[in-house]
Protein backbone atom coordinates (compact mmCIF):
# COMPACT_ATOMS: atom_id res chain seq x y z
CA UNK A 1 0.00 0.00 0.00
CA UNK A 2 3.13 2.20 -0.05
CA UNK A 3 2.45 5.77 1.12
CA UNK A 4 -1.28 5.64 0.52
CA UNK A 5 -3.58 6.52 3.36
CA UNK A 6 -4.64 3.25 4.99
CA UNK A 7 -8.37 2.98 5.46
CA UNK A 8 -10.44 0.15 6.92
CA UNK A 9 -14.16 -0.08 6.12
CA UNK A 10 -16.32 -2.35 8.26
CA UNK A 11 -19.51 -3.51 6.55
CA UNK A 12 -22.19 -6.08 7.48
CA UNK A 13 -21.94 -8.25 4.34
CA UNK A 14 -21.15 -8.30 0.62
CA UNK A 15 -24.76 -8.96 -0.31
CA UNK A 16 -26.71 -6.45 -2.36
CA UNK A 17 -27.85 -3.79 0.09
CA UNK A 18 -27.65 -0.06 0.69
CA UNK A 19 -24.41 -0.09 2.69
CA UNK A 20 -22.70 -2.59 0.46
CA UNK A 21 -23.69 -0.74 -2.73
CA UNK A 22 -22.47 2.58 -1.33
CA UNK A 23 -19.08 1.21 -0.30
CA UNK A 24 -18.67 -0.55 -3.65
CA UNK A 25 -19.41 2.70 -5.46
CA UNK A 26 -16.78 4.44 -3.36
CA UNK A 27 -14.17 1.75 -4.03
CA UNK A 28 -14.69 2.24 -7.75
CA UNK A 29 -14.71 6.03 -7.43
CA UNK A 30 -11.45 6.37 -5.51
CA UNK A 31 -9.58 4.39 -8.21
CA UNK A 32 -6.99 2.84 -5.91
CA UNK A 33 -5.78 6.17 -4.53
CA UNK A 34 -6.28 4.84 -0.99
CA UNK A 35 -5.04 1.64 0.56
CA UNK A 36 -8.38 0.11 1.53
CA UNK A 37 -9.19 -2.96 3.56
CA UNK A 38 -12.82 -4.06 3.74
CA UNK A 39 -13.58 -6.01 6.90
CA UNK A 40 -16.85 -7.91 6.47
CA UNK A 41 -18.61 -8.66 9.74
CA UNK A 42 -20.08 -11.85 8.28
CA UNK A 43 -18.70 -15.11 6.88
CA UNK A 44 -20.80 -15.51 3.73
CA UNK A 45 -19.78 -14.33 0.28
CA UNK A 46 -22.74 -12.55 -1.28
CA UNK A 47 -23.48 -11.57 -4.86
CA UNK A 48 -21.28 -8.45 -4.70
CA UNK A 49 -18.14 -10.33 -3.63
CA UNK A 50 -16.59 -10.58 -7.10
CA UNK A 51 -17.29 -6.89 -7.76
CA UNK A 52 -15.59 -6.01 -4.48
CA UNK A 53 -12.57 -8.14 -5.37
CA UNK A 54 -12.31 -6.46 -8.75
CA UNK A 55 -11.72 -3.07 -7.09
CA UNK A 56 -8.37 -4.28 -5.72
CA UNK A 57 -9.36 -3.70 -2.10
CA UNK A 58 -8.23 -6.21 0.51
CA UNK A 59 -11.38 -8.15 1.54
CA UNK A 60 -11.45 -9.98 4.89
CA UNK A 61 -14.31 -11.84 6.59
CA UNK A 62 -14.50 -11.78 10.39
CA UNK A 63 -17.74 -11.80 12.41
CA UNK A 64 -17.60 -9.82 15.64
CA UNK A 65 -20.84 -10.85 17.33
CA UNK A 66 -22.46 -9.08 20.24
CA UNK A 67 -19.68 -9.63 22.77
CA UNK A 68 -17.34 -12.41 21.72
CA UNK A 69 -14.08 -12.05 23.67
CA UNK A 70 -11.99 -13.98 21.14
CA UNK A 71 -13.31 -11.86 18.29
CA UNK A 72 -12.76 -8.66 20.24
CA UNK A 73 -9.12 -9.67 20.84
CA UNK A 74 -8.73 -10.49 17.13
CA UNK A 75 -10.08 -7.06 16.13
CA UNK A 76 -7.82 -5.29 18.63
CA UNK A 77 -4.73 -7.13 17.39
CA UNK A 78 -5.68 -6.61 13.76
CA UNK A 79 -6.17 -2.86 14.19
CA UNK A 80 -2.90 -2.61 16.11
CA UNK A 81 -0.93 -4.58 13.53
CA UNK A 82 -2.32 -2.76 10.48
CA UNK A 83 -2.01 0.73 12.00
CA UNK A 84 -4.79 2.23 9.88
CA UNK A 85 -5.03 5.98 9.39
CA UNK A 86 -8.83 5.75 9.31
CA UNK A 87 -11.38 3.22 10.44
CA UNK A 88 -14.94 3.71 9.21
CA UNK A 89 -17.66 1.37 10.46
CA UNK A 90 -21.00 1.31 8.62
CA UNK A 91 -22.83 -0.81 11.20
CA UNK A 92 -24.73 1.98 13.02
CA UNK A 93 -24.61 1.52 16.81
CA UNK A 94 -22.84 -1.81 16.31
CA UNK A 95 -19.80 0.23 15.35
CA UNK A 96 -19.37 0.85 19.09
CA UNK A 97 -16.89 -1.93 19.84
CA UNK A 98 -14.65 -1.41 16.77
CA UNK A 99 -14.63 2.34 17.38
CA UNK A 100 -13.57 1.78 21.00
CA UNK A 101 -10.89 -0.76 19.99
CA UNK A 102 -9.51 1.55 17.32
CA UNK A 103 -9.27 4.29 19.94
CA UNK A 104 -7.29 1.93 22.20
CA UNK A 105 -4.72 1.23 19.47
CA UNK A 106 -4.39 4.93 18.59
CA UNK A 107 -6.19 5.15 15.24
CA UNK A 108 -6.30 8.84 14.40
CA UNK A 109 -9.60 8.99 12.48
CA UNK A 110 -12.52 6.92 13.79
CA UNK A 111 -15.77 7.24 11.85
CA UNK A 112 -19.17 5.70 12.50
CA UNK A 113 -21.37 6.03 9.42
CA UNK A 114 -25.10 5.58 10.07
CA UNK A 115 -27.11 4.57 7.00
CA UNK A 116 -30.47 3.89 8.61
CA UNK A 117 -32.98 5.93 10.59
CA UNK A 118 -34.32 3.27 12.95
CA UNK A 119 -33.25 0.04 14.64
CA UNK A 120 -33.14 -3.03 12.40
CA UNK A 121 -33.76 -5.68 15.03
CA UNK A 122 -36.66 -7.07 16.99
CA UNK A 123 -36.84 -4.98 20.14
CA UNK A 124 -36.40 -6.39 23.64
CA UNK A 125 -35.25 -4.82 26.90
CA UNK A 126 -31.82 -6.46 26.61
CA UNK A 127 -31.29 -5.52 22.98
CA UNK A 128 -32.28 -1.92 23.58
CA UNK A 129 -30.00 -1.68 26.60
CA UNK A 130 -27.12 -3.20 24.64
CA UNK A 131 -27.58 -0.94 21.61
CA UNK A 132 -27.80 2.12 23.88
CA UNK A 133 -24.51 1.05 25.47
CA UNK A 134 -22.92 0.76 22.03
CA UNK A 135 -24.36 4.13 21.04
CA UNK A 136 -22.53 5.72 23.97
CA UNK A 137 -19.28 4.05 22.86
CA UNK A 138 -19.75 5.51 19.39
CA UNK A 139 -20.44 8.97 20.75
CA UNK A 140 -17.53 8.95 23.20
CA UNK A 141 -14.78 7.36 21.09
CA UNK A 142 -15.51 8.34 17.47
CA UNK A 143 -13.88 11.39 15.94
CA UNK A 144 -16.69 11.71 13.38
CA UNK A 145 -20.28 10.52 13.10
CA UNK A 146 -21.78 10.59 9.62
CA UNK A 147 -25.25 9.79 8.36
CA UNK A 148 -26.77 9.80 4.90
CA UNK A 149 -29.81 11.63 6.27
CA UNK A 150 -30.64 14.14 8.96
CA UNK A 151 -33.34 11.70 10.09
CA UNK A 152 -30.66 9.18 11.00
CA UNK A 153 -28.80 11.61 13.21
CA UNK A 154 -32.04 12.72 14.87
CA UNK A 155 -32.99 9.12 15.66
CA UNK A 156 -29.67 7.89 17.04
CA UNK A 157 -28.39 11.12 18.60
CA UNK A 158 -31.44 13.29 19.30
CA UNK A 159 -29.75 15.42 21.97
CA UNK A 160 -26.26 15.71 20.48
CA UNK A 161 -26.40 16.06 16.69
CA UNK A 162 -27.36 19.72 16.44
CA UNK A 163 -24.49 21.31 18.36
CA UNK A 164 -21.46 19.10 17.77
CA UNK A 165 -19.02 19.42 14.88
CA UNK A 166 -18.36 15.67 14.73
CA UNK A 167 -21.81 15.12 13.14
CA UNK A 168 -22.17 15.43 9.38
CA UNK A 169 -24.73 14.44 6.75
CA UNK A 170 -23.17 12.99 3.58
CA UNK A 171 -25.87 12.12 1.07
CA UNK A 172 -26.00 9.04 -1.10
CA UNK A 173 -24.75 9.40 -4.63
CA UNK A 174 -25.62 7.73 -7.91
CA UNK A 175 -22.97 7.18 -10.57
CA UNK A 176 -24.70 8.98 -13.41
CA UNK A 177 -22.47 7.19 -15.93
CA UNK A 178 -24.39 3.98 -15.17
CA UNK A 179 -27.46 5.63 -16.69
CA UNK A 180 -25.88 7.36 -19.69
CA UNK A 181 -25.17 4.41 -21.98
CA UNK A 182 -28.69 2.99 -22.22
CA UNK A 183 -30.92 3.53 -25.25
CA UNK A 184 -33.94 5.01 -23.51
CA UNK A 185 -35.65 6.19 -26.70
CA UNK A 186 -36.97 2.75 -27.60
CA UNK A 187 -38.67 1.33 -24.50
CA UNK A 188 -40.22 -1.55 -26.43
CA UNK A 189 -36.83 -2.68 -27.64
CA UNK A 190 -35.50 -2.55 -24.08
CA UNK A 191 -38.48 -4.55 -22.81
CA UNK A 192 -37.91 -7.17 -25.47
CA UNK A 193 -34.31 -7.59 -24.32
CA UNK A 194 -35.47 -7.88 -20.71
CA UNK A 195 -38.37 -10.19 -21.55
CA UNK A 196 -41.00 -7.78 -20.24
CA UNK A 197 -44.43 -7.20 -21.83
CA UNK A 198 -44.58 -4.37 -24.34
CA UNK A 199 -48.31 -3.77 -24.04
CA UNK A 200 -48.57 -3.21 -20.27
CA UNK A 201 -48.17 -0.21 -17.99
CA UNK A 202 -45.31 -1.45 -15.81
CA UNK A 203 -44.99 -0.34 -12.20
CA UNK A 204 -41.60 -1.31 -10.78
CA UNK A 205 -39.99 -1.76 -7.39
CA UNK A 206 -36.41 -2.58 -6.44
CA UNK A 207 -35.44 -3.75 -2.98
CA UNK A 208 -34.56 -6.93 -1.14
CA UNK A 209 -37.33 -8.85 0.61
CA UNK A 210 -37.37 -7.41 4.13
CA UNK A 211 -40.01 -6.12 6.52
CA UNK A 212 -38.86 -2.53 6.01
CA UNK A 213 -39.57 -2.69 2.26
CA UNK A 214 -43.28 -3.34 2.92
CA UNK A 215 -43.77 -5.80 0.06
CA UNK A 216 -47.06 -7.20 1.36
CA UNK A 217 -48.64 -3.74 1.38
CA UNK A 218 -47.26 -3.21 -2.13
CA UNK A 219 -48.93 -6.44 -3.30
CA UNK A 220 -52.23 -5.58 -1.59
CA UNK A 221 -52.25 -2.31 -3.51
CA UNK A 222 -51.25 -4.13 -6.70
CA UNK A 223 -54.19 -6.51 -6.27
CA UNK A 224 -56.66 -3.64 -6.02
CA UNK A 225 -55.16 -1.91 -9.05
CA UNK A 226 -55.06 -5.03 -11.21
CA UNK A 227 -58.72 -5.73 -10.38
CA UNK A 228 -59.57 -2.30 -11.77
CA UNK A 229 -57.16 -2.37 -14.73
CA UNK A 230 -55.71 -5.61 -16.10
CA UNK A 231 -53.23 -3.64 -18.22
CA UNK A 232 -51.23 -2.83 -15.10
CA UNK A 233 -48.18 -5.02 -14.52
CA UNK A 234 -45.83 -5.09 -11.52
CA UNK A 235 -42.14 -6.02 -11.59
CA UNK A 236 -40.32 -6.65 -8.30
CA UNK A 237 -36.53 -6.88 -8.24
CA UNK A 238 -34.40 -7.79 -5.22
CA UNK A 239 -32.88 -10.55 -3.13
CA UNK A 240 -35.32 -13.16 -1.79
CA UNK A 241 -38.37 -11.64 -3.49
CA UNK A 242 -39.28 -15.17 -4.58
CA UNK A 243 -40.55 -15.60 -1.00
CA UNK A 244 -43.50 -13.46 -2.06
CA UNK A 245 -44.73 -15.97 -4.63
CA UNK A 246 -47.18 -17.79 -2.30
CA UNK A 247 -48.84 -14.48 -1.38
CA UNK A 248 -49.03 -13.46 -5.03
CA UNK A 249 -50.76 -16.74 -5.85
CA UNK A 250 -53.09 -16.28 -2.87
CA UNK A 251 -54.11 -12.88 -4.23
CA UNK A 252 -54.62 -14.37 -7.68
CA UNK A 253 -52.44 -11.79 -9.44
CA UNK A 254 -49.61 -14.02 -10.70
CA UNK A 255 -50.38 -13.14 -14.35
CA UNK A 256 -49.70 -9.48 -13.67
CA UNK A 257 -46.74 -9.66 -11.28
CA UNK A 258 -43.17 -10.64 -12.19
CA UNK A 259 -40.62 -11.55 -9.51
CA UNK A 260 -37.05 -11.23 -10.78
CA UNK A 261 -34.78 -11.61 -7.76
CA UNK A 262 -31.36 -9.96 -7.75
CA UNK A 263 -30.27 -8.10 -10.89
CA UNK A 264 -27.05 -6.22 -11.56
CA UNK A 265 -28.44 -4.13 -14.44
CA UNK A 266 -30.97 -2.07 -12.51
CA UNK A 267 -30.77 1.06 -14.76
CA UNK A 268 -31.99 -0.96 -17.76
CA UNK A 269 -35.01 -2.17 -15.82
CA UNK A 270 -35.77 1.30 -14.50
CA UNK A 271 -35.80 2.72 -18.02
CA UNK A 272 -38.20 -0.05 -19.06
CA UNK A 273 -40.72 0.84 -16.31
CA UNK A 274 -43.54 3.39 -16.53
CA UNK A 275 -43.74 4.19 -12.79
CA UNK A 276 -41.88 3.42 -9.57
CA UNK A 277 -43.72 2.45 -6.38
CA UNK A 278 -41.68 2.55 -3.16
CA UNK A 279 -43.75 2.08 0.03
CA UNK A 280 -40.95 1.49 2.56
CA UNK A 281 -41.72 1.59 6.27
CA UNK A 282 -38.27 2.88 7.15
CA UNK A 283 -35.14 3.94 5.25
CA UNK A 284 -31.80 5.58 5.76
CA UNK A 285 -31.64 7.32 2.41
CA UNK A 286 -32.98 5.06 -0.35
CA UNK A 287 -30.61 4.40 -3.24
CA UNK A 288 -33.43 2.64 -5.08
CA UNK A 289 -35.72 5.65 -5.01
CA UNK A 290 -32.94 8.04 -5.98
CA UNK A 291 -32.02 5.86 -8.96
CA UNK A 292 -35.65 5.78 -10.06
CA UNK A 293 -35.85 9.58 -9.84
CA UNK A 294 -32.65 9.95 -11.88
CA UNK A 295 -34.20 7.95 -14.72
CA UNK A 296 -37.18 10.28 -14.88
CA UNK A 297 -39.76 7.79 -13.64
CA UNK A 298 -42.87 9.19 -11.96
CA UNK A 299 -42.81 8.00 -8.36
CA UNK A 300 -45.21 7.13 -5.58
CA UNK A 301 -43.55 6.69 -2.21
CA UNK A 302 -43.81 6.66 1.58
CA UNK A 303 -44.57 9.67 3.72
CA UNK A 304 -41.63 9.16 6.10
CA UNK A 305 -38.93 11.72 7.05
CA UNK A 306 -35.91 10.09 5.28
CA UNK A 307 -37.84 10.01 2.01
CA UNK A 308 -39.19 13.53 2.42
CA UNK A 309 -35.54 14.64 2.69
CA UNK A 310 -34.93 13.21 -0.79
CA UNK A 311 -37.64 15.30 -2.44
CA UNK A 312 -38.04 18.95 -3.39
CA UNK A 313 -39.84 20.56 -0.42
CA UNK A 314 -42.53 22.02 -2.66
CA UNK A 315 -43.30 18.74 -4.49
CA UNK A 316 -44.55 16.23 -1.96
CA UNK A 317 -47.75 15.11 -3.72
CA UNK A 318 -46.14 11.74 -4.47
CA UNK A 319 -46.31 10.71 -0.79
CA UNK A 320 -48.78 8.11 0.47
CA UNK A 321 -50.33 6.94 3.73
CA UNK A 322 -48.82 3.54 4.52
CA UNK A 323 -51.89 2.63 6.56
CA UNK A 324 -54.34 3.15 3.72
CA UNK A 325 -54.20 0.85 0.69
CA UNK A 326 -57.37 2.41 -0.76
CA UNK A 327 -56.01 5.98 -0.90
CA UNK A 328 -52.68 4.65 -2.17
CA UNK A 329 -54.50 2.89 -5.00
CA UNK A 330 -56.20 6.15 -5.90
CA UNK A 331 -52.89 8.03 -5.77
CA UNK A 332 -51.24 5.59 -8.19
CA UNK A 333 -54.14 5.94 -10.63
CA UNK A 334 -53.86 9.74 -10.36
CA UNK A 335 -50.08 9.67 -10.95
CA UNK A 336 -50.57 7.38 -13.95
CA UNK A 337 -52.84 10.01 -15.49
CA UNK A 338 -50.60 12.96 -14.55
CA UNK A 339 -47.10 11.52 -14.90
CA UNK A 340 -45.25 14.73 -15.70
CA UNK A 341 -46.10 16.23 -12.30
CA UNK A 342 -44.34 13.39 -10.48
CA UNK A 343 -40.97 13.34 -12.23
CA UNK A 344 -37.93 14.50 -10.27
CA UNK A 345 -34.94 13.75 -12.51
CA UNK A 346 -33.39 17.23 -12.54
CA UNK A 347 -33.66 17.50 -8.76
CA UNK A 348 -32.11 14.07 -8.23
CA UNK A 349 -29.23 14.70 -10.61
CA UNK A 350 -28.40 18.00 -8.91
CA UNK A 351 -28.59 16.64 -5.37
CA UNK A 352 -27.34 13.07 -5.65
CA UNK A 353 -24.52 13.14 -8.18
CA UNK A 354 -22.28 10.34 -6.96
CA UNK A 355 -19.00 11.99 -7.89
CA UNK A 356 -19.93 15.04 -5.83
CA UNK A 357 -21.11 13.14 -2.75
CA UNK A 358 -18.32 10.54 -2.83
CA UNK A 359 -15.76 13.33 -3.14
CA UNK A 360 -17.14 14.83 0.09
CA UNK A 361 -16.85 11.45 1.81
CA UNK A 362 -13.29 10.95 0.56
CA UNK A 363 -12.27 14.39 1.79
CA UNK A 364 -13.55 13.50 5.27
CA UNK A 365 -11.71 10.19 5.61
Amino acid sequence: MDNKKKVCFLIPSVKSGGIETYVLRFLKYQENELGITVLVRNNSKGELYEAYKATGANILFKPLGYFNIRSIIWYYQFFKKENFDTICDFNANFAGLPIWLSKLVGTRKRIAFYRQSSHHFKKSAFRLAYTNFLNRLVYKYSTDIFSNSLSGLKFFFPYEYSNNAKFKVIKNGVDLRDFSNINVKNKNELREILNLPKDKFIIGHTGRFAHAKNHYFLLDVASKLITEDSDLYFVLIGNDTDKLLPYIVKLGIEDNVRILGYKNNIPEYLYSFDMFFFPSLTEGQPNALIEAMVTGLPIVTSNIPPIIECLPPDRLDCLIDLNDAVSTTSKIIYVKENKQNFIYDNWAIRNFDGRVQLKIFKENL
